[in-house]
Order: structure tokens, then sequence, then C-alpha cells
């Protein structure tokens, strides 16, 4: 009899904190509803308003934006698929003209870099300018002196003329005199010496 006076006795312990453990959760969410309910009233409606606002601001926007295409589509050129088809045309055209035109630039761009080296060389051969000025001005200082040689060059060049005209003149007097000492050298050659 005590054991099921004991049972019942838990029983009943259980049962009154089950009890009591509904009612405080009843009274959370009741505290809860209440602070979703201010929440609710606080954020969620503004932020409602505000996007109804937006959605409303989107569609005048897509409205307006629509209207001024029909207009733009009803002002348009008729033979614009013409004009649009020899505008590509003349698109081809010019994007043949523009490789053609880099093609030229590439090789201008070679031509620049050959030319680019040749003034290199240039630059190099004209650094040796300045002792080719130097040896110049040698040979120039050395011609000078050279000016005084030359005249008397030219003097012993008359001198040798003169000289070479006595030595003829000598030759022919050498010869004369041979032909009028072979006669008597001859007689005298012909006599006989006792040596």
């Amino acid at each position: 009899m005590t054991d099921t006076n004991k049972n019942s006795k838990k029983v009943d312990d259980d049962e009154v904190m089950i009890t009591s453990s509904i009612s405080d959760l009843e009274k959370m969410l009741e505290g809860v509803e209440q602070n979703t309910n201010s929440k609710f009233e606080r954020f969620f409606l503004p932020a409602l308003t505000v996007f109804s606002a937006i959605i409303l601001g989107f569609f005048v926007v897509i409205y307006s934006i629509t209207t001024d295409m029909t207009r733009l589509a009803n002002s348009m050129d008729p033979n614009m698929g013409s004009n649009m088809t020899s505008m590509v045309g003349s698109i081809e055209k010019m994007s043949n003209s523009v490789s053609q035109m880099t093609n030229s630039v590439a090789h201008m761009q070679k031509n620049f870099d050959q030319v680019n080296k040749n003034m290199t060389v240039i630059a190099s051969k004209l650094d040796n300018l300045d002792s080719i000025s130097n040896d110049l001005t040698q040979v120039s200082s050395k011609m000078d002196a050279l000016e005084p040689m030359l005249i008397n060059m030219e003097e012993m060049n008359k001198n040798m003329t003169t000289m070479q005209d006595s030595m003829q003149w000598m030759q022919r007097d050498l010869s004369i005199m041979r032909a009028s000492f072979s006669k008597p050298m001859s007689v005298i050659n012909k006599m006989p010496f006792p040596f």
C-alpha cells in the first residue's frame, strides 16, 4: 500500500512539474508573441512600405524606358537595314586597311631598328672624327713645313735641268775632243816605241 502511495505521489509530482513547465512555456510564448508583434510593427511594416515604394518606382522607370524605346523605334529610319549593311562593308574595308597599316607600321619599325643600328655605328664613327681632326691638323702643320721644301725642290729641279743641259754640252764637247784626238793618237799608236 505504501508503495502504491509513493508511486502515486511521484506521479503527482511529475504532473505538477509538467504542468508548471507547460505554464512557463505558455508565459514565455506570450512574451515572445508580444515582442514579435512589437518588432513586426517597428521593423517589418516600414521595410515593407519602402520595398513597395521601390517596386513602384522600378515599374515607373521601366514603363518610361519602354515608352522611350517605342518612340525611338518609331523615329528610326526605315532604310536603316541597308545603311547598316553598307556600314558593315565600310567597317570590313577599314579593318583590312588597319591590318595593312599594322603591317606597314611593323615594317617601318624594322626599318627604324635598322636605322637605329646604323645611327649607333655612325655615332661611334663620329666619335673618331675628333682624332681624325687632330691628325688632319698635324698633317696641315706638316704641309706648311713642306712648302719651303717644295720651293727648294723646284729650284733644285731647275738646277738639275740646267746641269743636264751642261752635261749634254760637255758630252758634245768631249765627243768633239775625242774625234780631234783620235787621228793623232792613231798615228802615235802606230809608231814603234822601244818600251
